[in-house]
């Protein structure tokens, strides 16, 4: 087994290791609680509000 990628070195669940997985891989969006990649919804809506307020600045 390989090192932990949590803090304090806990053990990852299933969803940690997906949610690891797709941010070293580049994944820069929204991410649910069960570590799957979202793609539609009001998160998706929100992180688009988000970076486009950023742009604004």
């Amino acid at each position: 087994m390989s090192a932990s990628r949590n803090p304090g070195g806990r053990p990852e669940s299933e969803s940690d290791t997906r949610f690891f997985d797709l941010r070293e891989s580049g994944y820069t969006g929204a991410i649910n609680e069960q570590g799957h990649k979202v793609t539609a919804g009001p998160e998706v809506e929100i992180l688009q509000a988000l970076r486009a307020a950023g742009r604004r600045s």
